[in-house]
């Protein structure tokens, strides 16, 4: 048997933070008060091994006991792909024709944070190069209902598509789409269950049957390959890249999924801190030791659209990890071609393009200073809907 490279194993520091979450879990499911108490014990204790407070990783933690299938695992040269043009099945399947005849636009995206806003800004720079419309306006919708926490903090899954539900009525009544594209893993995975999926006539397009061809034509490709599928709690929990992964005929042994907890907190904090790196040098070290049968090729699927913006701690990370070769696929610009075809001609000799961006939470200004100016090196105007983001507490 293959000896398993010793980068696998967790750093120390690593071992202690993730420990740490972990174990909180237990403590905010039995009562607050003693889990006050012990947190700060524990706080006290582990101090040292740190560089930053572990209460920034354990503020949502009791999220991650009410989502009980945290870490899933059936069987308990370096590239980056990032295209697949097929529809999603949770939605439309084609766009009607009258998408495309139309003299302007008006296209919403929705994510549960900023994530999204990377996909919007892709789009604005190709719809100026594809000149389909005469004008095109983007609208990125935050469907972030807390600064407390996200779709994760909510007790159940009916009250998740429930939230969901009233993003979508709202954005319909106060935007009046011709386009709706949910930017975001976590709510791709909610949309079907809702009431609006079954009434709406808007299109809708979810990123999830995107991701999951790509990783599929990365699997056919690598036969030897196994695919590690990286995704904030609900979405692990909820199981549709992997259930859809076996649909196809994809072996269970060949994918592992790894949940990720506040990952997405500390890549909109900044996308190349410490802290960042960190998990996510952790989070793939956790996984990589599931693999069973030691070296072998490696696919890493980034299943939330925040992680890209993190893209250069994710190789870093696989290039330490030991394992080699390895792949990273990332599925947001998937999602746009099923709306952009690559090879779509021309109607107009230009197209003006419109961004705005609207939150019911407040969005920190440095936080919209750090993520913008990612954005802008993609496209200026989606970046400066961010730093302009308009907020309003009623949004939905």
């Amino acid at each position: 048997m293959n000896e398993r490279p010793s980068s696998v194993k967790l750093k120390q520091g690593q071992k202690h933070f993730i420990f740490l979450s972990k174990g909180l879990i237990f403590f905010h499911s039995v009562s607050l008060l003693p889990a006050a108490i012990l947190l700060a014990l524990l706080q006290t204790l582990v101090w040292p091994l740190f560089s930053f407070s572990p209460l920034l990783f354990a503020k949502n933690s009791y999220d991650v006991w009410r989502d009980k299938h945290y870490f899933l695992n059936e069987n308990s040269p370096r590239k980056i792909f990032s295209r697949q043009t097929q529809t999603p099945e949770s939605s439309v399947r084609v766009l009607p024709d009258s998408i495309y005849k139309r003299e302007e636009i008006t296209v919403v995206l929705i994510d549960s944070g900023l994530g999204g806003l990377s996909i919007m800004a892709e789009a604005a720079s190709r719809l100026e190069k594809a000149k389909i419309y005469r004008q095109v306006n983007l609208v990125f919708f935050n469907a972030l209902f807390s600064k407390e926490g996200g779709y994760n903090t909510l007790p159940t899954r009916e009250a998740r598509v429930d939230m969901l539900d009233r993003v979508l009525v709202s954005l319909t009544k106060k935007l009046t789409p011709d386009l709706i594209l949910i930017a975001c893993n976590t709510l791709s995975t909610l949309y079907p269950a809702t009431r609006f999926s079954q009434t709406t006539e808007t299109p809708v397009l979810d990123i999830i049957q995107p991701g999951v061809n790509l990783l599929s034509e990365q699997l056919t490709k690598q036969p030897e390959a196994v695919a590690i599928i990286f995704a904030t709690p609900v979405t692990i929990n909820e199981d549709t890249h992997r259930k859809r992964l076996l649909g196809q005929g994809i072996a269970p042994g060949r994918l592992i999924v790894q949940a990720c907890p506040e990952l997405e907190l500390f890549i909109e904090k900044n996308p190349a801190g410490e802290e960042t790196a960190m998990l996510i040098s952790g989070y793939l070290d956790e996984a990589l030791s599931k693999i069973p049968s030691g070296q072998q090729p490696v696919i890493i699927s980034l299943n939330c659209t925040h992680y890209g913006y993190a893209i250069s701690l994710w190789e870093k990370a696989a290039q330490e990890s030991g394992f080699s070769p390895w792949t990273i696929v990332n599925p947001n610009s998937a999602l746009i071609d099923l709306w952009i075809k690559p090879d779509i001609k021309p109607r107009y000799s230009r197209s003006k393009i419109e961004a705005a961006c609207y939150s019911r939470v407040l969005i920190e200004k440095e936080t919209r200073e750090i993520i913008a100016s990612y954005l802008k090196k993609v496209s200026a105007i989606t970046a400066s809907a961010l730093l302009n983001c308009l907020f309003d507490p009623a949004l939905f």
